[in-house]
């Protein structure tokens, strides 16, 4: 049997629709909405039916090859008296207290998908599935304000949507695909945790792996007993507006995965898998340990969100919250912003193995490949050499800081310097430090330079700061050792550091 559907009078908004910017899980994530709204509005009719162990399924099919993809859930259904609502762009539902509250999701998400989509659905308690179909290209050349839909007879207590996009121009592919189900999961992480949704992508089921929290004693006192680092949140801010949840160190720190997450309605709105929520004033630079140890799930009771739900609506309530959190995660009682900057995790026996094991094996390839050339060039070289102390080429390209010392009776400037002029050749040098005219003549200047642009430290270092201060820290270690040499006697005490210049520039080469 055929019939018609009212689309008027919002026509003219679909024609928008395939230019929202969404990420391929934000749209997807409109259907599993839907899908659970429906659930929630049907939740005691389909458990009278099916039992109190009933489980909301959504599935979600890829097919590349069809360039199609399929969505599936076994919900209640969009009902008769709901149904010409369902497909009319902007028409708020009856109950918006859900997931579904702007009337926008399954169209919205379905014209950024496709322009021909097909949707078939029973309702619990009705005896027809109702099939219809939308080409968006033909609406709108055709101003066409009312659609066909079929009808077909089924078992009254079925109850299911199926939607099929067809012609996909946005189809998740190979990582993408992977990508989409990370942030799925952890979009719907609440529910999944609590067995109320099955969530099935490309075949695969959905499970939230929960972080393991770090359980250690506080950073200033190793010995002392362990704390389990998990605060929980339960803050009323105004008459309506609320936040709940917890913060928390992580045990093991993740650039990508740490961070907040901002639910509503139980449902993540901000922060999924990779893209943590982090103000700064909470967890500093990326570079800082706070960036990767710091976790929460934050709920957000009252708070509004943008129709695509891809953010809060941010106002002052939120950034005052956030500062009163600030200072609760500061607290001298619970410093948890303190321990997860300063606590070091100390390694395991199997973890020294594991990256020693590789480390070991690439350097030992290298030398035996081309430390018996180098040594005998080194060596060479190293007796047709006359030593004398040298000044450090001055140069522009380059950063420095510089410390004051007391040794031997003298005052030592010591200026630490980081180079990136490519045409200075070796990778660390240690001399004499021109002094600027306005300092004082009484104190004997010494530079200890490390240069960024040598091949060693291009190939294993670049511009990462963390692993950049490590190496400068050994080579101003180094350099500081032959200062002390030559102060203590010693004749050839930059020899070791001219030999070491020339063997790890040529073995790095």
């Amino acid at each position: 049997m055929n019939s018609k559907v009212n689309i008027r009078p919002n026509v003219s908004v679909l024609s928008v629709l395939r230019f929202l910017e969404y990420e391929t899980w934000f749209a997807l994530a409109e259907f599993v909405d839907n899908s659970i709204a429906s659930y929630q509005a049907k939740e005691k009719e389909l458990k009278k039916l099916h039992g109190d162990d009933f489980q909301l399924e959504v599935r979600i099919e890829i097919n590349d090859a069809d360039n199609k993809i399929t969505i599936r859930d076994n919900a209640g259904g969009i009902e008769k008296e709901n149904y010409a609502r369902a497909f009319r762009a902007a028409e708020i539902p009856p109950d918006t207290s859900g997931l579904s509250e702007f009337g926008m999701g399954m169209k919205s998400a379905a014209c950024w998908f496709s322009d021909i989509w097909i949707v078939r659905t029973t309702a619990l308690n009705e005896p027809f599935e109702r099939t219809i179909k939308f080409d968006m290209n033909q609406i709108f050349e055709d101003k066409i304000e009312e659609l066909e839909f079929t009808t077909r007879d089924v078992d009254k207590n079925h109850h299911y949507t199926i939607i099929e996009l067809n012609n996909v121009n946005k189809m998740p592919r190979r990582r993408g695909i992977g990508k989409v189900k990370s942030h799925l999961t952890s979009i719907y992480r609440e529910f999944i945790r609590n067995g109320v949704l099955k969530l099935i992508v490309d075949n695969t089921e959905l499970k939230f792996t929960e972080p393991k929290i770090l359980t250690a004693p506080i950073y200033n006192k190793p010995e002392g007993e362990p704390i389990y680092w998990k605060r929980e949140i339960d803050f009323p801010i105004e008459e309506g507006l609320s936040v709940r949840g917890f913060v928390a160190i992580r045990e093991k720190g993740s650039t990508s995965e740490a961070g907040f997450a901002l639910f509503r309605r139980g449902r993540v709105i901000e922060g999924s898998f990779d893209n943590g929520f982090r103000p700064e004033f909470i967890f500093g630079g990326p570079n800082s340990f706070r960036y990767q140890r710091v976790f929460g799930e934050l709920h957000l009771e009252g708070f509004d969100v943008s129709f695509t739900k891809k953010g809060i609506q941010w106002d002052e309530n939120l950034d005052l919250f956030l500062k009163i959190l600030r200072d609760e995660l500061s607290h001298k009682d619970f410093p948890l912003l303190k321990q997860a900057e300063e606590y070091r995790v100390r390694a395991s026996s199997k973890d020294y193995k594991k990256s020693g094991n590789k480390a070991l094996s690439n350097t030992a390839k290298d030398f035996e490949e081309k430390a018996p050339q180098a040594i005998q060039e080194t060596f060479d070289n190293s007796q047709e050499k006359q030593i004398s102390e040298s000044e450090l080429i001055p140069t522009d390209k380059s950063i420095r800081k510089e410390f004051l010392v007391n040794f031997n009776r003298t005052d030592w400037k010591i200026f630490i310097e980081l180079s990136y002029d490519p045409s200075l050749s070796e990778l660390l040098e240690v001399g004499k430090h021109l002094a600027p005219d306005n300092l004082s003549s009484d104190h004997r200047y010494v530079g200890i330079r490390l240069s960024l642009t040598h091949p060693f430290m291009v190939q294993f270092a670049g511009v990462d700061n963390q692993k950049i201060e490590p190496i400068l820290r050994m080579a101003a270690a180094m350099g500081l050792a032959e200062i002390i040499a030559k102060e203590s006697g010693a004749k050839t005490q930059g020899e070791i550091r001219r030999n070491f210049n020339e063997l790890i520039t040529k073995i790095s080469s």
